[in-house]
C-alpha cells in the first residue's frame, strides 16, 4: 500500500458487484468467503454483495490477497 495515504484505484470505490465478482472468481460461497476473512457473521458478506453495507478496503484487499486476485501482490508461504 502506498504510504502517502491514498488508496490504489481498485480500492477507492469497491462496488457490490466487485465483491460478488471476486468471490465468484474464487469459486467460493458467501459463507466460505466470510470465513476466509474472519467475518463474525456469514450474513455480512451477503450484505456487502447486496449493497446494504460497504466492505472496508483492508478486508477486501485481504480477500484478494488470500484468493490470489490482487493486481499488485502475491502471497507466498513461509519456508
Amino acid at each position: 500500500m502506498p504510504t502517502n495515504g491514498k488508496l490504489p484505484r481498485f480500492l477507492r470505490q469497491i462496488t457490490p458487484a466487485d465483491v460478488a465478482r471476486a468471490r465468484a472468481r474464487a469459486n467460493m460461497t458467501q459463507a466460505s468467503a466470510a470465513d476466509l476473512v474472519r467475518l463474525g457473521s456469514v450474513a455480512r458478506w451477503g450484505e456487502y454483495e447486496a449493497g446494504i453495507r460497504t466492505i472496508d478496503a483492508a478486508r477486501f484487499e485481504l480477500f484478494l490477497l488470500l484468493t490470489d486476485q490482487h493486481p499488485d501482490f502475491r502471497l507466498s508461504k513461509r519456508r
